[in-house]
């Protein structure tokens, strides 16, 4: 009997990260092996239907991976909405339009008092409604689908002016269910009405017992957490399912190495370690350093992601230019990046740092690449939808994060044929780059020493064609074969190589099968 690999992910996007990214990759290439693969995604996304089917044309997923979401199964929301364009008129309420939201949005106002903010999807449909009282704080809001559907209230606590309770509609305005949030953002209580009201502690309980009735619909199904966020919810699922816990960050807090303490985020991870019938780590060096801390009896496994089969560049690359891809946040250090880019720019005045991507501190980057006087140098870019020739464009990748779980960028970059110069950090640079073939690692917040193998990259052509000729060798050190052939053999299943399976020739990672 065939198995069917389960991800239990907590959403997925159009514009996505590291993570997102690469468990949808997964599920692409475990597509090629299983008669199917699901996802069961637990947030509430207003846009569900859409987004997913937006990842299907764009080919982002493959259209053989199956996706069910809580709250659409729950509420019976079964197909894309089509747009029902809303009137921007209120009855005799006047509006003013708010000229700082990206999307279009108004306040009304009746006999001068604010009464409701409403704010419009591109395409005219009404998003959302926030009815005040006369002391400007919101009471609740209502959140619509694009056919005008309303789906659900959000009732608000008067002094922090956050969601207090969530309650979820049915077509008819009927209460499906019921969500208490606490006061640090975390979802408690949960009711669910029907023929029979169940109340559950927590939402984990609530999904758990949904991935429990779901899970029938599928021959041999195999539970993935592949987020700290699942860890809970997998392992309060029925015993009877096989689980898996995937791995994807640095486990430590700060200084993220072997002398600091676990993260509280990893709690269900590692006190549950062994409650999963296997474990999946990137790296060796993770996995030595979970097994040295812990007691793990469970069955362990090395499966670094495999590295994208990358069509050759179009254009040559830019001798003058480094690029990073990341999100805009604490973990990549982008600040170190822009940094020791003006040592760069101290050695070559025209060079520039290409920034592509988006996240909450893109203001203070800003602020810091005109507090340097690098406007002409440092450019953010926005979200790549071709992360391959964005790598191509440039003379080599930078990478300063303060920690990564693999550091899928790195194997992205060298798969592209651009050398990347690294911090040597926990996890996954060592691993993927060989100092001095196909990119540089230097000490963890040495931005001289980065600034320099930057530069010599740029200023010897002979130099970066040397480290970019041997960078695609990445895609057989970490090839797509070998990944599912670790994955296939886990789930206990012999592995066959079919025809259309990349590299042809039997090349496996010098990671290999780990330990069991």
């Amino acid at each position: 009997m065939m198995k069917t690999p389960i991800f239990v992910f907590n959403s997925l996007n159009v514009e996505r990260g590291g993570l997102t990214k690469a468990v949808m990759k997964r599920a692409n290439i475990l597509a090629n092996h299983y008669g199917k693969v699901v996802f069961f995604t637990l947030a509430f996304q207003q846009d569900h239907k859409n987004i997913i089917e937006k990842l299907y044309k764009s080919g982002q997923l493959d259209r053989r991976v199956e996706v069910r979401n809580y709250y659409t199964d729950l509420l019976y929301i079964s197909k894309v909405d089509k747009p029902k364009e809303a009137s921007v008129e209120a009855g005799k309420m006047h509006k003013i339009q708010d000229k700082k939201s990206k999307q279009l949005a108004y306040r009304y106002y009746e006999d001068g008092v604010y009464k409701e903010y409403r704010r419009f999807n591109a395409d005219g449909s009404l998003k959302l409604v926030d009815y005040m009282d006369e002391s400007r704080n919101r009471l609740r809001r209502a959140e619509y689908l694009r056919d005008g559907r309303l789906v659900r209230t959000s009732h608000m606590d008067q002094l922090t002016n956050k969601p207090k309770l969530h309650r979820y509609l049915l077509e008819d305005g009927t209460c499906r269910l019921t969500v208490w949030v606490n006061p640090s953002g975390s979802e408690g209580r949960t009711i669910l009405f029907g023929e029979e009201d169940i109340e559950y502690d927590s939402i984990n309980h609530a999904y758990a017992a949904w991935i429990d009735t779901a899970v029938l619909d599928y021959e041999e199904p195999v539970l993935m957490s592949d987020s700290r966020k699942t860890d809970e919810t997998v392992l309060l699922a029925n015993t009877d399912v096989e689980k898996i816990a995937v791995a994807h960050n640095n486990h430590f807090e700060s200084p993220y190495d072997e002398s600091a303490k676990t993260k509280r985020s990893w709690n269900h991870f590692v006190q549950g370690i062994n409650s999963f019938d296997h474990v999946v780590f990137l790296t060796h060096e993770q996995e030595k350093d979970i097994t040295a801390r812990y007691d793990v009896t469970t069955k362990l496994h090395v499966i670094p992601h495999a590295a994208p089969e990358t069509p050759a560049a179009q254009q040559a690359h830019q001798p003058k230019v480094a690029v990073t891809l990341a999100r805009f946040e604490g973990q990549k250090r982008l600040d170190e990046g822009i940094a020791a880019f003006k040592h760069v720019v101290d050695k070559i005045p025209d060079a520039e740092y290409h920034i592509y991507g988006f996240g909450p501190l893109e203001e203070e980057l800003k602020a810091q690449i005109k507090r340097l006087g690098l406007e002409k140098n440092v450019k953010l870019m926005g979200f790549s939808s071709n992360p391959a020739a964005s790598y191509q464009s440039a003379a080599c990748t930078i990478l300063t994060s303060d920690f990564e779980g693999f550091g899928m960028v790195l194997t992205e970059t060298l798969a592209a044929g651009t050398p990347a110069v690294a911090y040597d950090i926990k996890y996954g640079p060592k691993d993927i780059v060989r100092d001095d073939i196909d990119g540089y690692l230097v000490k963890k917040g040495d931005q001289k020493a980065l600034a320099e193998k930057v530069v010599a990259i740029m200023k010897d052509s002979s130099l970066r064609d040397r480290l970019s000729a041997r960078a695609t060798e990445v895609t057989e050190r970490f090839s797509e074969e070998s990944f599912k052939k670790d994955w296939v053999e886990m789930f206990g299943q012999t592995y066959t190589a079919l025809e259309d399976d990349k590299p042809k020739e039997k090349k496996r990672s010098f990671f290999g099968f780990g330990r069991k």
